[in-house]
């Protein structure tokens, strides 16, 4: 809780990571634990600027209000965990990385809500910055994203699976093994960018890691698609994907939300050639 009062000065990276992820483990309620990420994000110096200016940070503020307000049973504690997602996302002073996390966050808070959300300021700004530089980039295909789940009620993103993240898009829950290739091939083709996440998050659910790993290492088409197979094969935990994850972290000119994500992934699937990999990166510029 001190961590994040934005009181003194900010602490390392490592103390505001534990401190995040402490508040969710161990807050009261969820609206205790959205009160504290929304100050957290909210906090200003004396020069106006956020008193936590990671992007890091501030993204991964963004994820677990998405995650923590789509679980609540709080009305206010939703609403508060939305409206300060809406901000961030209209804030064109933050780093895209950021604004995209709280696109993402706004979708999962939204899926269980009740009344005509298309009709919604919320669903216009979506639909809005959807077309964000020709549609093109991590915000404008994040924002697609939530406009699509919406548009096809795709409500309550959490799958009949042993996963429990407010994902982006709902897993086929008809599918079985045979379909693997199927999905596989359709992640793969340069189609509509929600079914493609339809088919990866198929794919996670049947446990078809090897395909997941192999779309990382060929895709070109979407740095939010790749980000978000990193964040999967994360959930896998699965050693196949550790040659991809590591390609995709050496990968010049690669988007740094690759990156980042790849990272984490590396280092909650673990091992030595994991480890070998990350240590080598420690002292990037990124």
């Amino acid at each position: 809780q001190a961590a994040l009062s934005g009181d003194g000065a900010p602490a390392g990276i490592c103390a505001l990571y534990r401190a995040l992820f402490c508040v969710r483990q161990a807050a009261p309620s969820t609206g205790e634990a959205i009160d504290l990420l929304v100050k957290a994000l909210q906090a200003r110096g004396s020069t106006g600027a956020p008193h936590f200016d990671s992007v890091l940070f501030r993204h991964e503020c963004c994820y677990l209000l998405g995650q923590i307000g789509a679980d609540s049973e709080e009305g206010p504690a939703r609403l508060a965990a939305h409206d300060c997602l809406h901000a961030v996302l209209l804030d064109e002073a933050e780093d895209e990385v950021t604004r995209h996390e709280a696109a993402e966050g706004i979708a999962a808070v939204q899926s269980g809500a009740a009344g005509d959300i298309q009709a919604s300021e919320m669903f216009r700004t979506l639909d809005r910055l959807s077309r964000h530089r020709g549609g093109h980039g991590p915000l404008a295909e994040t924002c697609y994203l939530a406009v699509e789940g919406i548009r096809r009620k795709n409500a309550r993103r959490v799958c009949a699976c042993q996963y429990a993240s407010h994902d982006p898009a709902l897993g086929d829950p008809d599918a079985t093994p045979s379909d693997i290739d199927r999905y596989a091939a359709a992640l793969r083709q340069e189609g509509d960018l929600f079914d493609r996440y339809v088919a990866m998050f198929t794919l996670r659910n049947l446990g078809a890691a090897g395909h997941l790993a192999e779309a990382l290492a060929e895709d070109r088409t979407s740095p939010v698609l790749r980000h978000e197979l990193a964040f999967v094969l994360a959930q896998m935990e699965s050693e196949v994907a550790v040659p991809s994850l590591a390609e995709s972290l050496r990968l010049a000119g690669e988007h740094a939300m690759v990156r980042h994500e790849a990272a984490i992934a590396l280092g909650t699937i673990g091992g030595e050639d994991a480890k070998a990999v990350l240590r080598d990166f420690v002292a990037d510029a990124e």
